[in-house]
């Protein structure tokens, strides 16, 4: 999927043109140029005569001062549209261009003008002379400028002495701080306050960057550090090593014409970086070394007791098994912790729309301070002007510690869903409770990459069939089926319920598969597709994986050494497909589902052969039979209600509500798509009918408004538990045989 171009990025594209047709006109310096332009326009705005800012800072001016002057007045017009605050606008417009070589190097992605607001406003002090602000990674200084805006408002004469004193920024380029003394520069007309300010800023990696260089500018530590620090793991990998140098080329092409000697010279420098950084910084200990992790905890360092730490970061924080050690250590330092989660469909940056990240905010608590107040955790979307909460709860810390050992917060967006959350925790079992024999053995059978070399035509009946992520779907095994084509370019089939088939694209050798899967492979286990997503239509998609093939290993495979039956597995996989452990699962990942996250959620307590494992067995058997029986309506309905009867088993066996079950399918506002509406209604809600009318029942609960409900969407052609990209799909043999598979 292509990054989106960020909003951002259109709504200065007019102001924009204006300036880079000026630097077009100085081709040997066309980025001098840009600055020159943007700083005659702050000197406009801010009200001081330009060629004593040039004097100020030594700028030699690259074209005569009234052309300067005259193009700005444009520049500043064009702003002025805008409808956001113009020292925004120019520190955006000062930036330098990112390319994958130069974010590859520095892992940034620019701040967006509302994140910055947002963040400011979060974090914004009650303003007191002698306050020390910094942003250690600063770039063009847009949350330095953001934060000015909020602490001071239009008051001339509170900016010119926050300037002075209060203002600290560093950077690895002196490029960028000269976008940011430029930005910040247009809130004043006062040339001196900004020649202070300017004297106290550091060009430098601030990550190496001594105690002795900081406590020299604010010997008590900062009263606010506030940034978007890198979000890169300094780690370098052929694949974004050649699209650093300009290749075009996507994950699983072959790794050609690479230069060995640059290459290796460029991964151990960065070896040695990394080296340097977990000896100073040691929440890095845990897995590759991540920039915002070693900026967070230098945050924390460099903050004064009673200051603020305030810091766009991705999501990991609150998820990763990996950075366990730096959330630790700022939930247990800090007395107020405000967490926005915040995705990307508003196009703050040029990732993809459905990327989560977050904006924290934390006070450095005090010695004396023994109770932390309750983490306040909000959802938050943008628009065009700025974001809007959705969500809001407020989470105990000992309550956390509780349900979540690690710290990692789930993503819940408000008091009910944390109710939940914690109830199911409390009523289920860990994996590792060997009463409940759920302790499990995971394998990665076949790496995709590793083994490529030895991957066989899917022509060669003398290997094993290799499984991989997209044939796998929720109870089924061969829902798809390759047709031609390899990597992000292969084209795939959809197989509908009931003719399901092993159709892979590679096939390998027993000799070739690695001695730790060898002995798996002839035994029934069960699999899931790791890869997935919190707004996915479904997230976890786990199946039974028959004797004879081997999985990829974006499809890693599960034992039961305690108890290996099959009906262990069929258990596993229905519980794994429910409705109430996606949810649980849909809190806490990100784009996959890694043994870590799997094993911090609880199983539910089914007694082997007690009534409610005997009916799970039974519905997920009949389901097993039903996708090798042939595509019919008559399998869509009944797989509908065996899934629902699934979904209500593992619901009570949670200590779950209808109320609840009302709350989780809240969650899930893909399901139905395609599938015919009642009067009146906007969507189809077979599914949730559906599952409702059968939990109702199991209960001895009156559902007949469910079940009545379900019965005339069924009567339209409505199906429960259909995955939208099947809706579609004809089931026929002249499919198959045009497709030759």
């Amino acid at each position: 999927m292509s990054a989106p171009q960020p909003y951002e990025t259109e709504l200065l594209a007019r102001t924009d043109e204006i300036i880079e047709a000026f630097a077009r006109t100085h081709e040997k310096r066309p980025y001098e140029a840009r600055l020159q332009l943007l700083e005659a326009a702050a000197s406009r705005l801010g009200g001081f005569k330009l060629e004593d800012f040039q004097e100020q800072f030594g700028i030699r001016r690259i074209a005569p001062l009234s052309e300067l002057l005259q193009i700005s007045a444009g520049v500043v017009e064009q702003i002025k549209r805008l409808g956001i605050h113009p020292a925004l606008a120019l520190s955006a417009l000062s930036r330098e261009k990112l390319t994958d070589s130069s974010r590859r190097n520095t892992g940034a992605y620019h701040t967006d003008f509302r994140l910055a607001m947002r963040l400011a406003q979060m974090a914004a002090p009650k303003l007191t002379r002698g306050m020390k602000v910094i942003d250690p990674a600063c770039g063009a200084g847009i949350l330095l400028v953001a934060l000015t805006i909020e602490a001071c408002g239009p008051d001339r004469r509170k900016i010119a002495w926050w300037l002075a004193e209060s203002v600290h920024a560093a950077d690895l380029s002196p490029v960028a701080l000269r976008g940011c003394l430029l930005s910040l520069a247009s809130l004043t007309n006062d040339i001196q306050v900004l020649g202070i300010m300017r004297s106290k800023w550091l060009v430098g990696d601030s990550l190496l960057a001594s105690d002795a260089v900081w406590s020299a500018r604010a010997p008590q530590g900062f009263d606010i550090v506030i940034g978007n620090p890198p979000w890169e793991k300094v780690k370098l990998s052929r694949h974004e090593y050649l699209k650093a140098q300009g290749h075009t080329r996507h994950y699983g092409a072959e790794v050609t014409g690479i230069d060995q000697p640059k290459f290796s010279r460029e991964k151990n420098d960065l070896a040695d970086y990394a080296r340097r950084l977990v000896e100073r910084y040691p929440s890095l200990v845990d897995g590759e070394p991540d920039l915002y992790i070693a900026f967070t905890e230098l945050f924390d360092r460099i903050c004064k007791t009673g200051g603020t730490m305030a810091a766009l970061v991705p999501a990991g924080l609150i998820r990763s098994q990996g950075t366990e050690a730096v959330r630790r250590r700022l939930f247990h330092g800090s007395d107020r912790v405000a967490i926005s989660v915040i995705e990307n469909r508003a196009r703050f940056f040029s990732i993809d729309t459905r990327f989560k990240f977050l904006a924290v905010v934390c006070s450095k608590a005090k010695p004396e301070i023994r109770r932390r107040s309750p983490i306040t955790l909000r959802h938050e979307r943008g628009n065009a002007n700025g974001l809007e909460q959705f969500g809001i709860t407020r989470i105990g810390r000992d309550s956390l510690a509780a349900v979540r050992p690690d710290l990692s917060l789930p993503e819940v967006r408000s008091h009910d869903e944390w109710r939940i959350f914690r109830k199911i925790v409390r009523t289920g079992v860990a994996w590792n409770d060997t009463a409940c024999a759920w302790s499990v053995q995971f394998c990665r059978e076949v790496d995709m990459t590793r083994e490529r070399s030895h991957f066989r035509p899917k022509t060669d009946y003398a290997s094993l069939q290799l499984v991989e992520g997209r044939m796998v779907q929720q109870h089924r095994v061969g829902a798809k089926g390759h047709v031609s084509g390899s990597g992000r370019r292969a084209l795939w089939k959809t197989f509908p319920l009931g003719n399901a088939k092993l159709a892979p694209q590679f096939g390998i050798r027993i000799e070739d598969v690695p001695n730790t899967a060898r002995d798996r492979i002839g035994r029934l286990r069960g699999g899931f597709c790791d890869i997935t997503g919190q707004t996915n239509e479904r997230s976890m998609m786990a199946t039974l994986i028959p004797p004879g093939v081997v999985c990829g290993n974006k499809v890693p495979t599960v034992l039961f050494p305690a108890d290996p039956s099959e009906e262990r597995l069929l258990v596993w996989c229905s519980v794994m497909n429910s409705i109430p452990f996606d949810w649980m699962l849909r809190r806490i990942i990100t784009t996959t589902v890694n043994y870590f996250l799997l094993l911090s959620l609880p199983m539910p307590i089914l007694v082997k052969d007690g009534l409610p494992w005997r009916r799970i067995v039974s519905a997920a058997q009949k389901l097993r039979t039903l996708d090798q029986n042939g595509a019919s309506d008559h399998a869509l309905l009944r797989a509908g209600e065996l899934r629902a009867e699934i979904d209500a088993e593992v619901a009570v066996a949670y200590g779950l509500s209808i109320d609840d079950l009302k709350i989780m399918m809240a969650d899930f506002p893909l399901l139905d798509r395609g599938q015919p509406m009642l009067e009146r209604e906007a969507r189809s809600t077979i599914t949730v009918d559906t599952l409702l009318a059968a939990t109702a029942k199991r209960m001895r609960e009156n559902g007949e408004p469910w079940a009545s409900r379900a019965r005339h969407a069924r009567d339209l052609g409505a199906r429960a538990y259909v995955p939208s990209e099947f809706t579609a799909t004809e089931a026929t043999a002249e499919d198959s045989r045009a497709y030759g598979i």
